[in-house]
């Protein structure tokens, strides 16, 4: 059984696709030329990464920390570490243990991709590691908790050194998080179902007008 569309209905339906598109392309170039522009240099202004950032390579100018005192010391460093081994997962974020030249076992939270070199060993053999660049942070663990973490082992349990830093999103990342993509993204449908509701409306009336015109 053949449908037949009202011709009012078929006429608004094109003029709001056509009003619709018109929305879409005119908003998207402007709102890439913002991101391009504007919000993603200022974004970029906000965000430490390369080398001597947190979370990446020491820097020529990086202090190194080998003990509890260097790491209290600088506000950013690069640890160097015989030993690191994984203690627990907290939150979703993987602590290690971190064991420092003098002995000193401190934690750390460590990226599974993190860069760690090996720098030669210590005076008596051991292999020596240089993690990437650290922050002393406050540990702030879920009440109740009794894992790993909470033992007395650590120079200092209630802190961590925080090699985890920035991760630079690129433009198109960037864009697709942003409030104004949603809206933009969004935008010619509002535009095709507002249309459409007029153009219909419209119609219908002259429609109407036309049949009671002619039924006199």
């Amino acid at each position: 059984m053949r449908v037949k569309v009202p011709a009012y209905l078929a006429i608004s339906f094109a003029v709001a696709i056509l009003c619709g598109l018109a929305a879409m392309y005119a908003t998207v170039p402007l709102y890439q030329s913002y991101i391009e522009k504007t919000a993603y240099l200022a974004y970029l202004e906000t965000v430490e990464t390369g080398p001597g950032s947190v979370g990446y390579d020491a820097a020529d100018n990086t202090p190194h920390a080998a003990s509890l005192a260097d790491i209290r010391q600088y506000d950013t460093f690069a640890l160097e570490v015989i030993h690191y081994k994984s203690a627990d997962v907290v939150e979703n974020q993987r602590y290690y243990n971190l064991t420092l030249p003098n002995g000193e076992v401190v934690i750390g939270h460590l990226s599974g991709d993190a860069h760690i070199q090996g720098i030669g060993t210590t005076e008596s053999g051991d292999a020596l590691y240089l993690l990437p660049v650290g922050r002393w942070n406050t540990l702030n663990l879920p009440a109740g908790y009794s894992g790993a973490l909470s033992g007395e082992s650590y120079a200092d349990s209630a802190h961590f050194v925080e090699c985890v830093g920035d991760e630079c999103l690129t433009i198109g990342e960037f864009a697709i998080q942003q409030t104004g993509y949603k809206i933009v993204s969004k935008l010619w449908i509002a535009v095709f179902i507002l249309v459409f509701i007029i153009c219909a409306t419209i119609l219908k009336r002259r429609k109407k007008a036309r049949q009671a015109a002619q039924g006199k």
